[in-house]
């Protein structure tokens, strides 16, 4: 009985410590102020920056049209939470990942995983990974597409996106108010 209070005082303190995490830097963009955090895999340390807007949210009267360049915002954008995954259809999900939860037309939102441990001032090539799924599933927010390990592994900066799937990335018209492939054009 004396064991089973030790068990959840280790997964307790397991948890904990795999959670640890800081304030990063502030990183001033065209856009404004960005400032992530600090995490680790394993013992390597990674700064994270998560869901920065490159675009305004195509909702309303930007759904179908290209998109349009992200306004600048007031104060530090603290970049620390997993961004939405555009909306899709998935018959056949993974079926060692989710349905992705928290989807949104709100969705084009960019990652940066920086890798810690390297020389000051020395200069790291930049990996723009964009996620597989033939224009119709998938998401930067899936574990399976976590930077992390590129970013320490690779000695590289990682960013990823999300880009607009399906309909409302592909679908057209031929009009002004859906032109066709807006999902290339993120």
């Amino acid at each position: 009985m004396k064991i089973v209070p030790l068990f959840i005082l280790m997964l307790v303190s397991g948890a904990a410590s795999f959670c640890y995490c800081h304030s990063a830097r502030i990183i001033d963009t065209l856009s404004g102020p960005v400032q992530g955090f600090f995490t680790y895999l394993h013992e390597d340390p990674v700064e994270v920056f998560l869901g920065i807007p490159f675009a305004e949210p195509p909702i309303g009267n930007l759904r179908f049209q290209k998109p349009k360049r992200v306004k600048p915002w007031n104060g530090t954008l603290l970049a620390t939470n997993i961004p939405p995954a555009c909306v899709q259809y998935t018959p056949y999900p993974f079926p060692w990942a989710d349905n992705l939860p928290g989807q949104s037309e709100d969705c084009l939102y960019l990652n940066i995983y920086v890798p810690t441990d390297r020389k000051k001032g020395s200069k790291l090539a930049v990996l723009f990974w964009i996620y597989g799924g033939g224009l119709t599933y998938g998401s930067n927010r899936m574990d399976i597409y976590d930077a992390r390990p590129l970013a320490i592994l690779g000695n590289v900066i990682v960013v990823t996106i999300n880009y607009r799937l399906g309909a409302f990335g592909f679908l057209t018209s031929n009009t002004e108010d859906a032109p066709g492939n807006v999902g290339k054009n993120n």
